[in-house]
């Protein structure tokens, strides 16, 4: 057992003493200064010297395949250029022939909406006058969904209305259709038809004179004009309306009639001497005009006294 732990101590004791050793060494080895060793500069030498070679070449190349691609590049590019021309024009093409395609689809769905519009409006039209009040409202709610600005469609809901007896639904339904179109003189009359009936006169008057201006070729309209305002005791005013009647229908015996109960009342003895005698040649079996002639001779009578006692 001695023998044999005799060599191990002696180890051991080496190994002891080596290790002092290299404690007193560290600061020194730890202060050692890699990059300056002969072999690291070299090595650090030829590594620059090959990656600068590297690099030389490298940029010797590109330069010369830049050279040899230049021409090349310079064609990619033409055509580059000529194909997006070529794309911008297709792409133009492409466009122009989808609008074409949608106007014509549009153009078509117009003329079939107005083709189903006009058959709904004749169709509500025909069962208005049938009297059939029911199925010509429902014809025209129908055109009205179709075009929602059709003048007619309204007119003829508001007037199938008015002849149901709703006459709210039908006022308003005209007021709307005035403000599609303010220049309506058709609607304007219904309009005072309405107010005339409710008694209103002064509003009738107001629709009538509204329309007479928009449309002064309908005597008629001038004539029920020149009755309201007699009513409302505007014989000055009525005597313009009528005298529009009258010149649109100078042998009409009803109008000549108004004129001189107009002209009486606005003390004008000639106009109304002038108006009994054309009266008295259009319609000679008329009764009224003992009556006229009597009134007018009084007339003659009052202005000669008027004139007596002046001087």
């Amino acid at each position: 057992m001695l023998v044999i732990a005799i060599p191990i101590i002696i180890i051991l004791a080496g190994l002891i003493a080596l290790f002092f050793i290299i404690l007193r060494k560290f600061p020194q080895l730890s202060n050692l200064d890699v990059d300056n060793l002969p072999e690291e500069k070299e090595f650090r030498k030829k590594k620059e010297i090959i990656s600068r070679r590297i690099e030389i070449e490298g940029a010797r190349i590109k330069e010369n395949w830049g050279k040899r691609l230049k021409p090349l590049g310079k064609l990619w590019g033409k055509f580059q250029l000529k194909f997006r021309i070529y794309v911008g024009k297709i792409e133009r093409l492409w466009h122009h022939e989808q609008r074409i395609k949608t106007k014509k689809a549009q153009a078509i769905n117009l003329e079939d909406n107005e083709d189903k519009l006009n058959n709904i409006l004749k169709e509500g039209q025909g069962e208005l006058e049938g009297g059939h009040l029911d199925r010509a409202e429902e014809l025209f709610i129908a055109a009205i969904k179709i075009d929602p600005k059709s003048v007619f469609a309204y007119r003829g809901l508001a007037d199938t209305y008015l002849a149901q007896g709703s006459e709210g639904e039908a006022e308003e339904t005209y007021n709307f259709l005035l403000q599609l179109n303010s220049k309506d003189d058709n609607v304007m009359v219904k309009l005072a038809d309405m107010a005339e009936k409710k008694g209103d006169l002064d509003k009738a008057i107001d629709f009538y004179q509204q329309a007479v201006v928009l449309n002064d070729s309908l005597s008629p309209r001038f004539y029920h004009l020149a009755e309201l305002l007699l009513r409302v005791k505007e014989p000055q005013v009525a005597k313009e309306a009528i005298l529009q009647a009258v010149e649109l229908e100078p042998k009409n015996p009803k109008y000549l009639d108004l004129l001189i109960e107009i002209v009486i009342l606005c003390g004008d003895k000639d106009l109304a001497a002038e108006a009994y005698n054309e009266l008295r040649l259009v319609n000679p079996d008329n009764q009224k005009l003992a009556d006229f002639q009597d009134r007018i001779s009084r007339m003659s009578t009052l202005a000669s006294r008027t004139a007596v006692a002046t001087k």
